[in-house]
């Protein structure tokens, strides 16, 4: 991938953090010799819709301050997958409902994309 990109240029690189765990050494050392690329690994992408707003509940919001209290690991693999299964159970029958397979063009729409963007720009 990074034989495709122009090292020279400023370079915003998104991830899902939960999966570049084991790629950290990697990353911290292309860090340290390109200062110009930049890497945002959140959680997940859905981690970033839930802190985004977007979907308004109380609860949502309460668990995203400690979600190690709410996450049980012998349910769910990984945060990602519990994260998952909050959108997935929050948006059920609405127009917001979450696919892993297929993005909801409803969150394509301005209003809740610049929400989700928002999450980024306060990080």
């Amino acid at each position: 991938m990074l034989r495709q990109l122009n090292l020279n240029e400023k370079i915003l690189v998104i991830a899902d953090g939960a999966a570049f765990g084991s790629e950290m050494e990697k990353l911290v050392r292309l860090m340290k010799g390109y200062p110009n690329v930049v890497f945002y690994l959140p959680e997940s992408f859905e981690w970033i819709i839930l802190r985004s707003g977007v979907i308004e509940d109380s609860e949502i919001a309460e668990m995203l301050k400690h979600p190690e209290d709410y996450i049980e690991s012998k349910d769910f693999f990984s945060w990602e997958r519990y994260f998952t299964a909050q959108i997935i159970q929050n948006t059920k029958d609405s127009y917001l409902e979450y696919s892993k397979r297929q993005l909801n063009p409803a969150y394509l729409q301005e209003k809740i994309s610049d929400k989700i963007l928002s999450v980024m720009k306060d990080a």
